[in-house]
């Protein structure tokens, strides 16, 4: 009776598996063929009030090298209380939602280099199941088991990837998550054999306790240099429909709409209406009816942010051998350039400055030489490497997608092999010093080409 049951219930736990694991065949308003694999559906994690979560995820193999042996990207929007589906379909995902609720072709797709996980963190936020509501899950500890429960999950459910290079990247709040989460993967012992961690990116991150940090010597630089009047941004009510300047890219128009999910000057109406239609969300396996937004509000509202910076977790990482590139677009107002530069400023640079100066991008395409994307330092024997984007904003693989794709080759390049770890050690001394210390002086650098290539146009 034994191997019955036995049988019976390994049936059963392969049957559950198998419509977790679950593939996607059709898009509805996909304009192309893919010629990628793709998955959806759910990865359970526990709660910290007891019980389980279901995060919703997508899958997107790559395109473009052989998926059996790329590496795993794991990609995460921030908000804190944004979808990270939306980033898939906005930013660097292989499907680019238009304002005919189409999905067209991405050809600066992060999938041409890597197999690409989306994660929709934490419960309620995109297609995830909303939890019951506990103000005690809202915060950065939560989030943080949240994911790593859910990344395991994703483990058991695709054993293929099991010891395979694995990178997070993401953008703005996500400058919290990843740091926290490659910490959680160091500390667990979860890798090499399983999760084999070799590197992490964040975009415009905020990696400061927001409410302690002077960002207005900052914004006033940028503005400066653009020639704009700080009170004219600072004055602009970002909820009512009278604003006109994009906080989140000074050089680009802020698209008024209600349906921007928590994102101001955002265009998600393709996204918003492809969302809606309940022949996509089937396709996706998506349970039940999901009034879907790119941004939740009450998480972002209701959430407990952390009180302190992450220099830490990234000396952590870049000292267990962990690659770690923090980019920033200079244009952003919202999360300005001094946001990562001063808490960088804290660690000593890399002495024979190798590197530093002007880094390069190639535009992909016949008839065109290399650019220059902006300026770069290192930090750590080049463990942590620091990249200012030129003509960017708040999301650089957005609003520079060429941009974006050589970021992630040079991230996925980095030569991890010889290095040995170290024990991680910060500087002495107390914690983020606030306001401008004077003005760093690649800042200075990136505000002075930023404001030649505006003159040249």
């Amino acid at each position: 009776m034994r191997p019955v049951l036995t049988l019976a219930l390994c049936l059963c736990c392969c049957a559950l598996a198998e419509c977790q694991r679950r593939r996607v065949e059709e898009l509805p308003r996909l304009l192309f063929r893919p010629n990628f694999t793709q998955y959806s559906g759910y990865l359970t994690s526990s709660s910290g009030s007891g019980g389980s979560r279901r995060l919703f995820y997508w899958l997107v193999e790559s395109s473009h090298v052989d998926a059996a042996t790329a590496p795993l990207v794991l990609w995460m929007n921030g908000g804190p209380g944004c979808s990270s589906v939306g980033g898939l379909l906005m930013t660097n995902g292989p499907f680019l939602a238009n304002d005919r609720a189409e999905l067209e072709r991405n050809d600066f797709a992060w999938n041409r280099l890597a197999n690409v996980l989306y994660i929709d963190s934490p419960s309620g936020v995109g297609l995830s199941e909303p939890g019951p509501t506990d103000p005690s899950e809202l915060n950065d500890n939560a989030t943080t088991r949240l994911n790593l429960g859910a990344l395991l999950h994703f483990y058991s459910l695709f054993p293929e990837y099991r010891g395979r290079a694995f990178y997070i990247a993401g953008e703005s709040y996500a400058g919290i998550y990843i740091p926290l989460l490659a910490s959680a993967i160091i500390d667990g012992g979860h890798w090499p054999s399983l999760i084999n961690l070799k590197g992490i990116a964040v975009g415009n991150g905020l990696h400061v306790a927001i409410n302690d940090f002077d960002m207005s010597p900052y914004r006033e630089a940028v503005t400066k240099a653009l020639g704009i009047r700080s009170d004219e941004v600072n004055l602009i009510d970002l909820s009512s429909e009278a604003a006109q300047v994009n906080p989140y890219n000074l050089a680009q128009p802020c698209f008024l709409s209600s349906e921007s999910g928590g994102y101001p000057c955002s265009n998600t109406t393709g996204l918003s209406s492809f969302m809606a239609d309940i022949r996509v969300q089937r396709a996706l396996g998506v349970s039940g009816q999901v009034n879907y937004s790119l941004c939740n509000v009450l998480i972002t509202g209701h959430y407990q942010r952390r009180n302190k910076d992450v220099l830490q977790q990234l000396v952590t990482a870049a000292s267990s051998c962990v690659s770690v590139l923090l980019y920033h677009g200079a244009l952003d107002w919202m999360l300005p350039l001094g946001c990562t530069q001063q808490l960088l400023d804290r660690l000593p640079v890399d002495p024979l400055r190798e590197g530093e100066g002007a880094w390069l991008y190639s535009m992909r395409a016949p008839g065109f030489g290399l650019q220059i994307g902006g300026v770069q330092r290192s930090y750590l024997g080049g463990r942590i490497r620091y990249r200012t984007v030129i003509g960017a904003g708040h999301s650089v693989v957005t609003e520079r997608p060429e941009i974006g794709l050589q970021l992630l080759q040079d991230l996925l390049a980095a030569d991890a092999k010889a290095c040995t770890p170290i024990e991680p050690e910060l500087p002495s001394g107390a914690s983020l010093p606030l306001g401008c210390p004077g003005g760093s002086a690649l800042t200075l650098q990136v505000l002075l080409v930023l404001l030649s290539q505006l003159m040249s146009h």
